[in-house]
Protein backbone atom coordinates (compact mmCIF):
# COMPACT_ATOMS: atom_id res chain seq x y z
CA UNK A 1 0.00 0.00 0.00
CA UNK A 2 1.41 3.40 -0.97
CA UNK A 3 2.12 5.74 1.92
CA UNK A 4 3.20 9.31 2.65
CA UNK A 5 5.77 9.81 5.39
CA UNK A 6 6.02 13.21 7.07
CA UNK A 7 9.21 14.09 8.91
CA UNK A 8 8.08 15.63 12.19
CA UNK A 9 11.52 16.89 13.21
CA UNK A 10 12.01 18.72 9.92
CA UNK A 11 8.52 20.22 10.17
CA UNK A 12 9.24 21.49 13.67
CA UNK A 13 12.55 22.97 12.50
CA UNK A 14 10.76 24.75 9.65
CA UNK A 15 8.27 26.22 12.09
CA UNK A 16 11.14 27.41 14.29
CA UNK A 17 12.74 29.14 11.28
CA UNK A 18 9.44 30.83 10.42
CA UNK A 19 8.82 31.93 13.99
CA UNK A 20 12.34 33.34 14.18
CA UNK A 21 11.72 35.31 10.98
CA UNK A 22 8.34 36.65 12.13
CA UNK A 23 9.39 37.15 15.74
CA UNK A 24 6.12 36.10 17.35
CA UNK A 25 4.21 32.82 16.85
CA UNK A 26 0.91 34.54 17.66
CA UNK A 27 1.35 36.58 14.45
CA UNK A 28 1.47 33.48 12.23
CA UNK A 29 -1.49 32.13 10.27
CA UNK A 30 -0.69 28.59 9.15
CA UNK A 31 -2.41 27.92 5.85
CA UNK A 32 -3.77 24.36 5.78
CA UNK A 33 -5.96 24.69 2.71
CA UNK A 34 -6.34 21.77 0.31
CA UNK A 35 -5.36 19.22 2.95
CA UNK A 36 -2.31 21.27 3.96
CA UNK A 37 -1.06 21.41 0.37
CA UNK A 38 -1.49 17.65 0.13
CA UNK A 39 0.50 16.90 3.26
CA UNK A 40 -2.42 16.06 5.57
CA UNK A 41 -4.02 18.78 7.67
CA UNK A 42 -5.40 16.67 10.49
CA UNK A 43 -2.14 14.88 11.20
CA UNK A 44 0.02 18.04 11.10
CA UNK A 45 -2.30 20.56 12.76
CA UNK A 46 -1.41 19.67 16.39
CA UNK A 47 2.27 20.51 15.80
CA UNK A 48 2.09 24.30 15.20
CA UNK A 49 -0.33 24.42 18.10
CA UNK A 50 2.54 23.32 20.36
CA UNK A 51 4.58 26.29 19.16
CA UNK A 52 1.96 28.84 20.14
CA UNK A 53 0.35 29.21 16.71
CA UNK A 54 -3.42 29.41 17.16
CA UNK A 55 -4.59 30.85 13.85
CA UNK A 56 -5.03 28.85 10.64
CA UNK A 57 -6.57 29.39 7.21
CA UNK A 58 -8.38 26.75 5.17
CA UNK A 59 -10.21 26.57 1.87
CA UNK A 60 -13.79 25.84 2.97
CA UNK A 61 -16.05 24.92 5.88
CA UNK A 62 -15.44 21.20 5.42
CA UNK A 63 -11.74 21.71 6.08
CA UNK A 64 -12.51 24.04 8.99
CA UNK A 65 -14.70 21.47 10.75
CA UNK A 66 -11.92 18.87 10.52
CA UNK A 67 -9.62 20.92 12.78
CA UNK A 68 -12.05 23.19 14.61
CA UNK A 69 -11.21 21.72 18.04
CA UNK A 70 -7.54 22.68 17.73
CA UNK A 71 -7.57 26.39 16.90
CA UNK A 72 -9.28 29.46 18.27
CA UNK A 73 -9.22 31.27 14.93
CA UNK A 74 -9.94 29.63 11.57
CA UNK A 75 -10.16 31.78 8.45
CA UNK A 76 -12.09 30.29 5.53
CA UNK A 77 -10.66 31.66 2.31
CA UNK A 78 -13.15 30.39 -0.31
CA UNK A 79 -16.77 30.49 0.80
CA UNK A 80 -20.02 31.12 -1.02
CA UNK A 81 -22.28 32.90 1.51
CA UNK A 82 -25.44 30.99 2.41
CA UNK A 83 -26.81 32.76 5.48
CA UNK A 84 -25.84 29.86 7.72
CA UNK A 85 -22.23 30.78 8.54
CA UNK A 86 -20.70 29.31 11.70
CA UNK A 87 -20.03 31.90 14.42
CA UNK A 88 -16.86 30.03 15.37
CA UNK A 89 -15.21 30.68 12.00
CA UNK A 90 -13.97 33.78 10.17
CA UNK A 91 -14.91 34.17 6.51
CA UNK A 92 -13.06 35.96 3.76
CA UNK A 93 -15.33 38.50 2.06
CA UNK A 94 -14.16 38.25 -1.55
CA UNK A 95 -17.09 39.92 -3.31
CA UNK A 96 -18.68 43.02 -1.76
CA UNK A 97 -21.91 42.59 -3.75
CA UNK A 98 -22.57 39.41 -1.73
CA UNK A 99 -22.35 41.21 1.61
CA UNK A 100 -26.04 40.86 2.47
CA UNK A 101 -26.01 37.11 1.82
CA UNK A 102 -23.97 36.41 4.96
CA UNK A 103 -25.59 35.64 8.28
CA UNK A 104 -25.83 38.76 10.46
CA UNK A 105 -22.95 38.88 12.91
CA UNK A 106 -20.63 36.75 10.78
CA UNK A 107 -16.95 37.42 11.44
CA UNK A 108 -15.21 38.46 8.24
CA UNK A 109 -11.90 39.57 6.81
CA UNK A 110 -12.28 41.87 3.81
CA UNK A 111 -10.14 41.00 0.80
CA UNK A 112 -8.40 43.99 -0.82
CA UNK A 113 -7.53 43.82 -4.52
CA UNK A 114 -4.09 45.40 -4.74
CA UNK A 115 -3.18 43.91 -8.10
CA UNK A 116 -3.97 40.20 -8.28
CA UNK A 117 -7.39 41.05 -9.79
CA UNK A 118 -9.05 37.79 -8.82
CA UNK A 119 -11.35 39.05 -6.07
CA UNK A 120 -11.68 41.66 -3.34
CA UNK A 121 -12.40 45.40 -3.38
CA UNK A 122 -10.17 48.08 -4.85
CA UNK A 123 -8.49 50.43 -2.40
CA UNK A 124 -10.41 53.40 -3.79
CA UNK A 125 -13.69 51.62 -2.93
CA UNK A 126 -12.73 50.50 0.56
CA UNK A 127 -14.65 53.18 2.45
CA UNK A 128 -17.85 52.32 0.59
CA UNK A 129 -17.20 48.67 1.40
CA UNK A 130 -16.92 49.50 5.09
CA UNK A 131 -20.35 51.17 4.98
CA UNK A 132 -21.93 48.16 3.29
CA UNK A 133 -20.37 45.78 5.80
CA UNK A 134 -21.67 47.81 8.73
CA UNK A 135 -25.13 48.11 7.18
CA UNK A 136 -25.26 44.32 6.69
CA UNK A 137 -24.47 43.78 10.36
CA UNK A 138 -21.28 41.84 9.76
CA UNK A 139 -18.38 41.77 12.20
CA UNK A 140 -15.33 43.06 10.36
CA UNK A 141 -12.23 41.72 12.12
CA UNK A 142 -9.51 42.25 9.53
CA UNK A 143 -8.44 43.15 6.02
CA UNK A 144 -5.97 41.32 3.83
CA UNK A 145 -4.52 41.03 0.36
CA UNK A 146 -2.55 38.51 -1.68
CA UNK A 147 0.58 39.40 -3.62
CA UNK A 148 0.60 38.28 -7.24
CA UNK A 149 4.38 38.26 -7.68
CA UNK A 150 6.06 37.99 -4.30
CA UNK A 151 8.31 35.24 -5.68
CA UNK A 152 9.35 37.26 -8.75
CA UNK A 153 11.88 40.06 -8.75
CA UNK A 154 9.82 42.84 -10.26
CA UNK A 155 8.25 46.06 -9.03
CA UNK A 156 4.69 44.73 -8.68
CA UNK A 157 5.40 43.39 -5.18
CA UNK A 158 6.33 46.85 -3.94
CA UNK A 159 3.40 48.50 -5.72
CA UNK A 160 0.99 46.09 -4.05
CA UNK A 161 2.60 46.71 -0.66
CA UNK A 162 2.07 50.46 -1.10
CA UNK A 163 -1.58 49.95 -2.01
CA UNK A 164 -2.16 47.74 1.01
CA UNK A 165 -0.47 50.32 3.25
CA UNK A 166 -3.02 52.86 2.02
CA UNK A 167 -5.83 50.38 2.69
CA UNK A 168 -4.56 49.89 6.25
CA UNK A 169 -4.43 53.63 6.80
CA UNK A 170 -8.04 54.05 5.66
CA UNK A 171 -9.15 51.12 7.81
CA UNK A 172 -7.41 52.51 10.88
CA UNK A 173 -9.29 55.78 10.50
CA UNK A 174 -12.60 53.97 10.94
CA UNK A 175 -11.74 50.98 13.13
CA UNK A 176 -9.28 50.44 15.97
CA UNK A 177 -9.49 46.66 16.33
CA UNK A 178 -8.68 45.24 12.90
CA UNK A 179 -5.85 42.86 12.09
CA UNK A 180 -3.96 42.99 8.80
CA UNK A 181 -2.25 40.30 6.73
CA UNK A 182 -0.67 40.45 3.31
CA UNK A 183 2.58 38.48 3.55
CA UNK A 184 2.50 34.93 2.20
CA UNK A 185 5.42 32.49 2.33
CA UNK A 186 7.33 34.04 -0.56
CA UNK A 187 6.83 37.58 0.72
CA UNK A 188 8.00 36.67 4.22
CA UNK A 189 11.33 35.26 3.10
CA UNK A 190 11.83 38.07 0.61
CA UNK A 191 11.25 40.79 3.21
CA UNK A 192 14.12 42.61 4.90
CA UNK A 193 11.88 44.61 7.22
CA UNK A 194 9.07 42.69 8.88
CA UNK A 195 6.01 44.90 9.50
CA UNK A 196 5.08 44.94 13.17
CA UNK A 197 1.39 45.56 12.57
CA UNK A 198 0.68 42.53 10.38
CA UNK A 199 0.02 38.82 10.64
CA UNK A 200 1.71 36.41 8.23
CA UNK A 201 -0.02 33.69 6.20
CA UNK A 202 2.47 30.86 5.87
CA UNK A 203 1.54 28.08 3.47
CA UNK A 204 3.97 25.90 1.59
CA UNK A 205 7.04 27.29 3.39
CA UNK A 206 6.11 25.40 6.55
CA UNK A 207 6.48 22.19 4.54
CA UNK A 208 9.94 23.07 3.29
CA UNK A 209 9.46 24.90 0.00
CA UNK A 210 10.44 28.42 -1.01
CA UNK A 211 13.66 29.01 0.93
CA UNK A 212 16.94 27.09 1.09
CA UNK A 213 16.94 27.19 4.89
CA UNK A 214 13.78 25.08 4.99
CA UNK A 215 13.63 21.29 4.66
CA UNK A 216 11.02 19.35 2.70
CA UNK A 217 9.05 17.11 5.03
CA UNK A 218 7.04 14.87 2.66
CA UNK A 219 8.23 11.61 1.12
CA UNK A 220 5.96 9.52 -1.08
CA UNK A 221 6.46 5.74 -1.05
CA UNK A 222 5.08 2.89 -3.13
CA UNK A 223 5.13 -0.84 -2.49
CA UNK A 224 5.81 -3.76 -4.80
CA UNK A 225 2.93 -5.53 -6.46
CA UNK A 226 4.87 -7.92 -8.68
CA UNK A 227 8.27 -8.60 -10.27
CA UNK A 228 9.58 -10.28 -13.41
CA UNK A 229 12.52 -10.59 -15.78
CA UNK A 230 12.46 -8.72 -19.08
CA UNK A 231 14.65 -10.09 -21.84
CA UNK A 232 16.20 -7.98 -24.57
CA UNK A 233 13.51 -6.64 -26.89
CA UNK A 234 10.66 -6.98 -24.40
CA UNK A 235 8.62 -3.99 -23.24
CA UNK A 236 6.51 -3.00 -20.24
CA UNK A 237 3.34 -0.95 -20.00
CA UNK A 238 0.90 0.59 -22.44
CA UNK A 239 2.01 1.40 -25.94
CA UNK A 240 5.40 -0.33 -25.61
CA UNK A 241 6.96 3.08 -24.85
CA UNK A 242 9.85 1.34 -23.11
CA UNK A 243 11.69 -1.67 -24.46
CA UNK A 244 14.88 -3.05 -22.97
CA UNK A 245 18.02 -3.88 -24.92
CA UNK A 246 19.30 -6.18 -22.18
CA UNK A 247 18.05 -8.62 -19.60
CA UNK A 248 16.75 -6.74 -16.52
CA UNK A 249 14.64 -7.44 -13.48
CA UNK A 250 11.73 -5.06 -13.11
CA UNK A 251 8.97 -4.56 -10.55
CA UNK A 252 5.57 -2.93 -10.59
CA UNK A 253 4.58 -0.66 -7.68
CA UNK A 254 1.17 0.35 -6.35
CA UNK A 255 0.95 4.01 -7.29
CA UNK A 256 -0.49 5.60 -10.41
CA UNK A 257 -2.23 8.65 -11.78
CA UNK A 258 -5.46 7.77 -9.93
CA UNK A 259 -3.46 8.37 -6.75
CA UNK A 260 -2.50 11.84 -7.89
CA UNK A 261 0.69 11.25 -9.84
CA UNK A 262 1.03 13.04 -13.15
CA UNK A 263 0.61 10.65 -16.07
CA UNK A 264 4.14 10.12 -17.35
CA UNK A 265 3.91 9.14 -21.03
CA UNK A 266 7.25 7.35 -21.23
CA UNK A 267 9.09 10.18 -22.94
CA UNK A 268 12.18 11.60 -21.28
CA UNK A 269 13.74 10.36 -18.05
CA UNK A 270 11.47 10.70 -15.03
CA UNK A 271 13.54 9.67 -12.03
CA UNK A 272 12.57 8.33 -8.63
CA UNK A 273 14.23 9.43 -5.40
CA UNK A 274 16.91 6.73 -5.83
CA UNK A 275 17.67 8.10 -9.33
CA UNK A 276 16.18 5.07 -11.08
CA UNK A 277 13.99 5.83 -14.08
CA UNK A 278 10.32 4.97 -14.36
CA UNK A 279 10.03 2.47 -17.21
CA UNK A 280 7.12 2.85 -19.58
CA UNK A 281 3.96 4.87 -19.08
CA UNK A 282 2.46 5.39 -15.64
CA UNK A 283 -0.81 3.49 -15.40
CA UNK A 284 -3.93 4.39 -13.45
CA UNK A 285 -2.88 2.37 -10.39
CA UNK A 286 0.78 1.47 -10.88
CA UNK A 287 4.16 2.18 -12.43
CA UNK A 288 7.17 0.02 -13.26
CA UNK A 289 10.92 0.44 -12.81
CA UNK A 290 13.97 -1.68 -12.09
CA UNK A 291 13.29 -3.86 -9.06
CA UNK A 292 14.20 -1.76 -6.02
CA UNK A 293 12.82 -3.95 -3.25
CA UNK A 294 9.53 -4.03 -1.41
CA UNK A 295 9.31 -0.27 -0.80
CA UNK A 296 10.51 2.57 -2.99
CA UNK A 297 10.55 6.33 -2.46
CA UNK A 298 8.86 7.91 -5.45
CA UNK A 299 9.91 11.43 -4.49
CA UNK A 300 10.99 13.40 -1.44
CA UNK A 301 11.27 16.68 -3.33
CA UNK A 302 8.26 17.71 -5.39
CA UNK A 303 10.37 20.30 -7.23
CA UNK A 304 12.03 17.51 -9.24
CA UNK A 305 8.72 16.26 -10.61
CA UNK A 306 7.47 19.81 -11.04
CA UNK A 307 10.46 20.65 -13.21
CA UNK A 308 9.92 17.53 -15.33
CA UNK A 309 6.24 18.30 -15.94
CA UNK A 310 6.82 22.04 -16.35
CA UNK A 311 4.63 22.97 -13.40
CA UNK A 312 5.11 23.99 -9.76
CA UNK A 313 5.58 21.96 -6.60
CA UNK A 314 2.16 23.06 -5.32
CA UNK A 315 0.40 21.15 -8.09
CA UNK A 316 2.47 18.01 -7.59
CA UNK A 317 1.66 18.00 -3.86
CA UNK A 318 -2.03 18.91 -3.80
CA UNK A 319 -2.83 16.20 -6.35
CA UNK A 320 -1.77 13.47 -3.90
CA UNK A 321 -4.92 11.53 -3.09
CA UNK A 322 -6.27 12.15 0.43
CA UNK A 323 -6.83 8.40 0.85
CA UNK A 324 -3.09 7.72 0.74
CA UNK A 325 -2.20 7.15 4.43
CA UNK A 326 -0.07 9.88 6.00
CA UNK A 327 2.17 9.04 8.94
CA UNK A 328 4.54 11.07 11.09
CA UNK A 329 8.07 9.72 11.34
Amino acid sequence: MSIIKLNQKLYENNLKQIIQKVGDPSKIICVFKDNAYGHGAKILAPIPKKFGIDFVAVKNEKEAYEIQDLFKKILILSHKPNGNENSQFIYALNEISKVKEYKIGTKIHLKIDTGMHRNGVFVENIEDAFLKIDEAGLNLEGIFTHFSSADEMDASFFIQKQKFSKAKMLAQKKYNHLIFHSFNSAALFRAHNIPKDEFFRIGIAQFGYGDERLKKILSLYAHKLSERILNSGQSVGYGRSFSTDKKIKIATYDLGYADGLFRYNGKGNLTLANHKNILGKISMDSFSCEDCGEEICVFNDADIWADFFNTISYEILVRLHPDIPRILV
